[in-house]
């Protein structure tokens, strides 16, 4: 973060959106005082008023609670129902908004949402904070689909070049991404998908053309299978 803001557009609203396992009081505090806003998750154990949020959320549960509808990646439209509270959050100087978020008016479990900006509306809030699922979505296709989760090497240099494989791919998937978006490419794993198959049909027609020129299967299959025969 600190190498990026100088190469920061001057005048910008910065919004760093973090799920709830990086929103730590030094992260938001570091944001915060250079102007940058920080919706985030928030773990239940953090402590508003020295509370726990989550009883804090049972004591609100007799508020009238605001319903909202979230537009999801993919086009759909989910309700959501939220109540707010400001306070200050443990080890952060500066007043914040905390909301609690339920898919149902009378639900038992709640996720919580802090709200840097105390004049957000909770519509604004929640469907600015949904924008970050793209990345979680880029982080599935990267770690199962181009095999960064699943490197089998052990020597340090390896693995940074094993990244480095996949970041390009990525980049690749990207770049058509951009070129090809229509009705059936609409994320990223549809391209990858898409590649795959471009990939496989390739092979195939490959296989089938050297089986016509040769006549025969074994050179076919030490070719393409690497079976001795």
């Amino acid at each position: 973060m600190e190498a990026l803001r100088p190469l920061l557009p001057k005048g910008w609203a910065i919004y760093g959106q973090c799920d709830r396992w990086y929103a730590s009081a030094k992260l938001i505090n570091s944001s915060r005082r250079q102007g940058w806003h920080v919706p985030c998750g928030l773990q239940c154990h953090r402590k508003l008023h020295g509370v726990r949020v989550d009883p804090l959320a049972s004591a609100l549960r007799h508020r009238r609670s605001t319903r909202v509808r979230i537009t999801a990646t993919d086009g759909n439209t989910t309700p959501d129902y939220g109540r707010t509270t400001t306070g200050r959050l443990s080890a952060v100087p500066d007043d914040v908004r905390v909301g609690f978020s339920q898919r149902h008016p009378r639900g038992k479990s709640s996720a919580y949402f802090l709200r840097p900006e105390l004049t957000r509306s909770a519509q604004q809030a929640l469907q600015g904070y949904g924008g970050r699922w793209a990345c979680e979505g880029e982080n599935f296709s990267l770690k199962t689909r181009l095999g960064l989760a699943d490197f089998r090497v052990r020597c340090s240099e390896a693995v940074d070049r094993s990244m480095v494989v996949v970041q390009l791919a990525w980049g690749d998937g990207e770049r058509r991404f951009i070129q090809e978006r229509c009705a059936q490419g609409k994320c990223y794993g549809d391209i990858i998908r898409r590649h795959q198959a471009e990939h496989a049909r390739d092979g195939l027609i490959g296989a089938l053309q050297m089986a016509l020129e040769t006549g025969a299967s074994e050179p076919v299959l030490q070719r393409f299978l690497r079976e001795t025969v």
